[in-house]
């Protein structure tokens, strides 16, 4: 079985008492810390499915006219946050390519999870983890940190540096699973509006989200109005929405072991994808594309 979304393949192969499961992302950009987003997008969707026992292939790609060292960089960087988590590297690709305008880095993780049903029903709850656009965030910095350093104090810059781990799931997926959770949504190509959209398809069903109840740090507000972007529209790899009888419970157990939670809505007997924002009301389209599309496509070699 093939599950496509946006950034991400999953795919999940039928053992015997078990499944192989293996998800494929991609990330590209300047920075080179590229690998490493898509290590963390790739490493959530097998914790989304439970999986364990993680190894890893890994591409990269950069464009001709760029000096080894960029290779050797976005290596190095891989390496290190895969021996962090455990992750064994069994294969390991880099070559220069004319067909590339920027830098790409394609990171396949595989693993085993034991079978569990996907329930999705309307009248339970939805869950955000963490905050929205925080991932994307992240990844802006990256790319335009000589030119935030320019519009922020060094404050605020080492702020958003700190949470550069959170793009990897955390404790908060186990926790819920133990509490009768079977359904996990990262938050990715998109963000927050486009990982509803994808609950809402699964789930053959509605949604209504209180707009004023979905988490956003300021600093994801302060970095979006610089460039003009939509936090909502805005990838955060590492947050995660979820489908549960009870959010609130859920929530205040995932806060009380000091992990962000929040419900934002509920999943509805219809098909109508709402958002709610004081008075005012609008449904949710099909997803857009991301907002770090914007930064990425005024970002060229040497700038």
């Amino acid at each position: 079985m093939t599950v496509e979304g946006n950034g991400h393949k999953m795919m999940s192969t039928k053992l015997q008492g078990e499944r192989a499961v293996s998800a494929t992302a991609f990330a590209c950009g300047q920075s080179k810390e590229i690998g490493v987003h898509a290590l963390a997008e790739s490493l959530n969707e097998l914790a989304a499915a439970g999986a364990g026992a993680v190894e890893a292939r890994v591409h990269i790609m950069i464009p001709d006219g760029y000096g080894r060292p960029r290779l050797t960089a976005v290596q190095k960087l891989i390496e290190k946050a895969c021996g962090a988590r455990g992750v064994k590297i069994i294969f390991l690709e880099q070559y220069k390519t004319p067909a590339a305008a920027l830098p790409l880095v394609s990171v396949t993780c595989t693993g085993t999870a034991e079978y569990a049903d996907r329930v999705i029903r309307p009248g339970q709850d939805i869950v955000l983890t963490k905050w929205a656009g925080l991932g994307g965030m992240v990844r802006i910095l990256q790319e335009k940190e000589d030119e935030l350093e320019e519009r922020f104090a060094p404050a605020f810059i080492k702020q958003i540096k700190e949470f550069a781990d959170e793009i990897f799931a955390g404790e908060e997926l186990p926790a819920a699973r133990q509490m009768g959770v079977s359904v996990f949504c990262q938050v990715t190509q998109g963000g927050i509006f486009a990982a509803l959209w994808n609950l809402a398809r699964e789930a053959e069903t509605g949604l209504s989200v209180d707009m004023k109840k979905i988490p956003v740090r300021q600093e994801t507000i302060e970095v979006c109005e610089n460039y003009r972007l939509n936090p909502y529209q805005l990838m955060s790899a590492g947050s995660f929405l979820m489908a549960a009888d009870n959010g609130r419970e859920l929530a205040r157990e995932l806060t009380g072991r000091g992990m962000k939670a929040a419900v934002i809505g509920r999943m509805t007997d219809n098909n109508d994808k709402v958002i709610q924002n004081g008075e005012e009301i609008r449904f949710i389209d099909r997803p857009a594309p991301d907002e770090l599309n914007k930064i990425l496509g005024h970002t060229k070699r040497g700038e």
